[in-house]
């Protein structure tokens, strides 16, 4: 498919002026972290094909989670090779060392960035396909590592030669430095210098001598002072080993433009890799320019569709979203964007928008414009998610006085010009903007007109929004089926827009209110009703009662809404305090449980102490029986306080027959046998299998015998049913030791239940609860092994276990 096929086809030139989309391309740019970034923006063209808006818009969802909650996305040294690339094709070509250390920080990028997404293809499928594009070269990337380093120096073990002649020129310039230093400090005593340290001039190793002074000192003078006052000689002493140094730095110079072209060599072979790598980091560049656009204005990606159907949901203009932000960037005002509902294209395909000068008309519908470009570059839109938005082949406008005295066009011809264009290419597949049809000309003949033109593209299926003041237009849009009226709300208390699009309700202009509020005199107001005539009037005042009704009815629905979101409030704090008085009443019964058992092993010991006594006081036979007695109905006395202190069982638990050590029995109601092993109070110890547990008498059930040999043959083999083995557990909020005890819990009845798969939410946070249940789950024989849940499912919040 060609670029022109591709692209949406708008009208005129001026479109994204006119819409506001050249505001969004600025803001996006500025999001852009180098030229590549910024050269996509400038290249950035919408699309009508529906597959590639869905891929694109799919590439910045991912982006944006990727950016929020994933380990940072490495996208880091952006730099725009391509001059050094065009400079480095020509044989022999060399490239400086700040060169090739820019082109080592995007191979680095390059390698990063495809291992992130490679790692993560399951969490983010669509950029891990555009990182496939990307060609690592991490043998060019040491290679070039090992000959400059993070500064674009040459590195000293760049080759052998040049470490030998760098060792040399340290151990010459030490030598030249100390001669130097013993022909300043002779030049000082005798009072020729004027300062205390050597300096280079031209290149040479000098000492700085008073100009009147410059015979007395053996040399060649390289240079004078500004002043004159002094002059800069190279000692006669240092002129060998000034000329070695010399020597050897013109030597180091030859090795290093040597290893620089052959650096520079190695970059020849991988030339188109590298600009098609470059192509690629300027679309992530562009994608997370998008990403962060995005959360600037908090926008979402709607259902995107081919469909011509319009439904915006909470829709912000963008131009307002970002005009608001950085007001509130500069002075601290707070402002917020009307949000806008809005359809067409499923019931009807044209709507005509009414109301007063400066109520938003024009406002809203630039909003579908912009936001239907948007989407089809691939931007999120400040609306509701649920939103539903179609991509079209056309959009065509007229927004705005095109009056121009070069080309002899007034408002109206201008309009005109704009009107035949839509005609003579408007179909289905078109969605057409046109503010104030019918103006510029005689009232009625231009109302005429634009009635004429708005049913011929709404015979051709066209999307058309249209704005008018027009009354004869309202009439149509009533009678006219596929057409449809829409307002901008008006308060008329205090004739001051709301800026709320209303469907199905035309607008009044409010001429005469606003103009009595102005201070038109009543004589001039009543004489231009009377010049509308009776009629228009009339009209005017049912639409105004119209209005003032759809908001009194607004304003009933909202305050029933408030209503019911207080009785939602009030309902949940009641099944909340329900729940802590449950809770509570259990505690209390709890604690009188454990009062009552402390009270009985208090009085057992009283019991056995006073039995003892006897014993040891040798009491009479009958003396003793009769303690024993007495001791004993204190006994059972206490025991009917302990049984009474217990919870009572609910009314759907039935009773259950008494058991003995040694009996088969069920638990809940469960198909699995268990052998009871102890009984203490109403608690059973039970064994299944090698499973042990400590359970309520009352939810056990004993076998007969014949029920005891069927439950064997049903449940061989079987899993444990009964034990309702849990699948996740939360364990946020735990100490680490109590959590590993919940682990450990559901681990053993998921064994036990057969179960092969488990999930604990332990939450993010530090990681130390996630890395100590983890160490824990290496050590139980029973694992298989341990993961992330899905990004979708709680990501590295959530470990999912899987048992063997």
């Amino acid at each position: 498919m060609s670029p022109t096929d591709a692209t949406l086809h708008g009208y005129p030139d001026t479109l994204e002026t006119r819409l506001g989309f050249d505001v969004v391309r600025e803001a996006l740019k500025a999001q852009t972290r180098s030229p590549l970034g910024a050269e996509a923006v400038a290249q950035l063209r919408p699309l009508r094909d529906l597959e590639a808006v869905r891929a694109e818009l799919a590439r910045v969802e991912e982006l944006q989670q990727a950016l929020r909650f994933d380990d940072p996305v490495p996208l880091e040294n952006l730099i725009d090779l391509r001059p050094w690339l065009v400079q480095a094709a020509p044989e022999g070509a060399r490239l400086e060392g700040e060169a090739l250390e820019a082109v080592r920080r995007v191979l680095m990028t390059v390698r990063l960035l495809a291992r992130y997404f490679r790692e993560r293809r399951s969490k983010y499928p669509a950029l891990a396909a555009l990182a496939e594009r990307l060609t690592p070269l991490p043998e060019l990337e040491q290679r070039l590592a090992a000959v400059v380093d993070e500064d674009g120096q040459v590195r000293d073990d760049a080759s052998p030669e040049l470490r030998r002649l760098r060792r040399q020129l340290v151990l010459q310039r030490q030598r030249l430095r100390e001669a130097l230093l013993e022909a300043l400090r002779d030049a000082i005593r005798q009072g020729y210098a004027t300062e205390d340290q050597p300096t280079i001039r031209n290149g040479r190793m000098v000492i700085p001598v008073r100009a009147e002074a410059r015979r007395k000192v053996p040399g060649f003078v390289h240079d004078t002072s500004a002043s004159g006052q002094t002059v800069y000689i190279e000692p006669a002493s240092c002129l060998e080993l000034n000329n070695a140094v010399r020597e050897l730095e013109l030597a180091e110079l030859r090795e290093i433009d040597r290893i620089l072209r052959e650096a520079t060599g190695w970059l020849r072979p991988h030339l188109p890799a590298l600009k098609a790598s470059l192509e690629v980091l300027g679309h992530f560049d562009l994608l997370q320019a998008k990403a962060r656009l995005a959360e600037l204005m908090d926008a979402h990606v709607p259902e995107v569709a081919a469909d011509g159907v319009i439904e915006l949901k909470r829709a912000r203009n963008p131009v307002l979203v970002l005009h608001f932000r950085r007001l509130q960037e500069t002075t601290g005002e707070v402002r917020e964007v009307v949000p806008l509902d809005l359809t067409l294209g499923r019931t009807f395909h044209t709507l005509i928008i009414t109301g007063p000068n400066a109520g938003g008309k024009t406002v809203a519908m630039k909003t579908v414009g912009l936001l239907v470009l948007m989407l089809a570059c691939g931007l999120p839109i400040p609306a509701d998610p649920a939103s539903h938005v179609s991509l079209f082949d056309q959009l065509l406008i007229d927004i705005g006085d095109e009056q121009s005295v070069e080309a002899d066009l007034s408002t109206f011809s201008a309009h005109m010009t704009h009107m035949a264009y839509m005609l003579a290419r408007a179909d289905a597949r078109t969605l057409i903007l046109i503010d104030e049809a019918g103006t510029g000309t005689d009232p009625d003949e231009g109302a005429a007109l634009a009635q004429a033109i708005l049913e011929e593209l709404t015979r051709r299926g066209a999307r058309t929004i249209a704005t008018t003041h027009h009354g004869a237009l309202k009439v149509f849009a009533y009678e006219t089926e596929g057409v449809e009226n829409g307002s901008m709300q008006f308060d008329q208390a205090t004739l001051s827009p709301t800026y709320r699009f209303q469907l199905g309700v035309p607008g009044s202009s409010y001429a005469f209110e606003i103009a009595w509020r102005m201070g038109i005199p009543e004589p001039v107001l009543a004489r231009a009703q009377a010049l509308v005539g009776r009629q228009q009037v009339a009209l005017e005042a049912l639409v105004r009662t119209l209005e003032a009704r759809n908001q009194e009815l607004e304003a009933r629905l909202a305050a029933l809404t408030e209503e019911q979101a207080r009785l939602e409030q009030l309902r949940g704090e009641y099944e909340a305090r329900r729940a802590q008085l449950e809770a509570e009443t259990e505690a209390i019964r709890q604690r009188a449980l454990e009062e009552a058992e402390q009270l009985l092993k208090e009085a057992n010991a009283r019991i056995e102490r006073t039995i003892r006594e006897i014993k040891e006081a040798q009491a009479e036979r009958e003396a003793t029986r009769a303690a024993r007695e007495a001791l004993e109905r204190f006994r059972r006395r206490l025991h009917e306080q302990r049984r009474r202190a217990r919870p009572k069982p609910s009314a759907a638990e039935e009773p259950r027959p008494t058991l003995a050590v040694g009996d088969q029995v069920v638990l809940d109601e469960g198909g699995t046998p268990a052998e009871v092993l102890a009984l203490e109070d109403d608690e059973a110890l039970i064994a299944v299998g090698s499973l042990k547990m400590r359970v309520p008498v009352s939810r056990l059930r004993r076998l007969n015998r014949a029920a005891r040999r069927a439950q064997t043959r049903t449940t061989t083999g079987a899993t444990l049913p009964a034990l309702q083995a849990r699948t996740r557990i939360d364990v946020r909020g735990y100490r680490v030791d109590e959590a590993l005890q919940a682990v450990e819990r559901l681990i053993d009845e998921a064994v036990a239940g057969g179960v092969r798969e488990v999930e604990v939410l332990h939450g993010k946070g530090t990681g130390a609860l996630r890395q100590a249940i983890r160490t824990y789950l290496q050590g139980r024989p029973e694992v298989e092994r341990f993961e992330d849940a899905p990004w979708e499912q709680g990501g590295p919040g959530v470990t999912r276990i899987w048992l063997k």
